[in-house]
């Protein structure tokens, strides 16, 4: 079934919205790594309706920290971003949202996560996470093992797949940053016709 996609501007006031605190850190990596021209592209590529939220001569595209996004803009940014560079938009999410994570992460966070941490650990803290980045959203552990969970994603509006994607490749790479090898899966999504999205994250150690 193929997935769908949100293109339409929502009003500033709606649920579900990303804070820009979880994509600057990306997309900070992105410009830096690919320079201006990708900077120029990615822009280029926007429907018109979202160029006013970017600018192309900042290093971080002009995205703020303490500002809400709608989904259907972070999407439309990454599938843009990824267009630009000619990269395949799973592969590119997986490296964008890994250089995301670990720009958000202090040092002494990362060393919190490697040493002290456990996936079991941050599966118990899932919502509050959830919320730091998300104004919607309500998680519900379905399971949990020494060497699993499944978590449930409910009252999630506006859903767009490429934000549910990334949200699949952060929730990896925190996990990661544990020290275990870490899969995820999704098992379900609103993008395919379910009423909710759902994950398994599965870990061993090295």
């Amino acid at each position: 079934m193929p997935e769908s996609r949100s293109i339409t501007p929502l009003p500033e006031t709606a649920r579900g919205n990303f804070f820009g605190t979880g994509i600057r850190g990306g997309i900070e990596w992105y410009v830096r790594t690919y320079g201006p021209a990708a900077a120029h592209a990615a822009v280029s590529r926007l429907p018109p309706q979202f160029r006013r939220y970017v600018d192309p001569h900042d290093s971080a595209l002009g995205i703020l920290g303490a500002r809400k996004y709608s989904y259907a803009f972070v999407g439309e940014l990454m599938r843009s971003c990824a267009a630009a560079v000619r990269m395949q938009e799973d592969a590119f999410l997986r490296v964008i949202v890994d250089a995301g994570v670990d720009a958000t992460l202090n040092t002494v966070g990362r060393a919190i996560l490697r040493y002290v941490v456990s996936p079991q650990m941050i599966a118990s803290r899932a919502q509050e996470m959830w919320n730091v980045f998300h104004d919607s959203g309500r998680i519900t552990i379905v399971s949990l093992t020494d060497s699993e969970y499944v978590a449930a994603l409910a009252d999630w509006p506006n859903h767009d797949v490429t934000v549910c994607k990334m949200s699949i490749e952060a929730r990896r790479r925190v996990n990661e940053k544990t020290g275990m090898i870490v899969e995820v899966r999704r098992e379900k999504c609103q993008a395919w016709g379910h009423d909710l999205c759902q994950v398994r994250v599965r870990w061993r150690r090295p």
